[in-house]
């Protein structure tokens, strides 16, 4: 299994701010992630990206879930990605993970009365 880690954000970057975030190793570092059993019951595997975003494990056959560890101090969003690993294939699963816990996403609208 490999794949690729995008840490997504909308804040804006000021690019003459020297203490603007930007993504780097140490940040990939602070999003490790999980392979769990498709039932989620059983950790498998934990993964860290390397320094360009990249990862990968060895795993054997059988059906699996990839999913961002929980911090209790990083609020992230992150979709659970379901895998299958075949003999002698590599399966590719990406992971985008969502730092921008605050924003509120609602397919709602509201009307002032």
């Amino acid at each position: 299994m490999e794949g690729h880690l995008k840490i997504l954000s909308s804040k804006p970057v000021d690019i003459g701010d020297e203490n603007a975030a930007t993504v780097t190793a140490e940040n990939y570092a602070d999003y490790p992630l999980l392979v769990l059993s498709r039932d989620k019951q059983k950790e498998i595997a934990r993964i860290t990206a390397d320094t360009n975003g990249n990862y990968r494990a060895v795993l054997p056959p059988g059906d699996y879930v990839l999913v961002a560890q929980r911090r209790a101090r990083k609020h992230v969003r992150a979709k659970p990605q379901p895998f299958t690993v075949v003999s002698n294939q590599t399966v590719r699963v990406d992971m985008d993970i969502d730092t921008d816990h605050w924003r509120a996403r609602s397919t709602q609208s509201f009307r002032p009365d």
